[in-house]
């Protein structure tokens, strides 16, 4: 069984924001999915991605069960979740 769950749908994000080294650090916190508040404990990677003139910053993230990657579009300032890695099926 595949764990990668694809999803593809926007969410609402809290993020933290905070200087440090003179550049800008972002962590998304928690996000609200499905009825319910999902709170990171980690973060994995963060990359920085162009689809044409847009620049999006991928975020993968975990709440300490399940990943999840979240693309972040500093054009429009939204957030889609992408995918959910379901760490209980593996």
């Amino acid at each position: 069984m595949n764990p990668i769950i694809e999803i593809n749908q926007s969410v609402n994000v809290l993020a933290s924001f905070k200087l440090v080294n003179n550049q800008v650090k972002v962590m998304p916190v928690c996000m609200h999915y499905r009825g319910r508040d999902i709170r990171f404990s980690t973060l994995g990677l963060c990359h920085p991605v162009r689809h044409g003139s847009r620049l999006h910053y991928i975020f993968d993230v975990s709440d300490g069960v399940n990943d999840y990657s979240l693309d972040f579009n500093t054009t429009t300032l939204t957030w889609t979740l992408l995918t959910i890695i379901d760490g209980s099926s593996l």
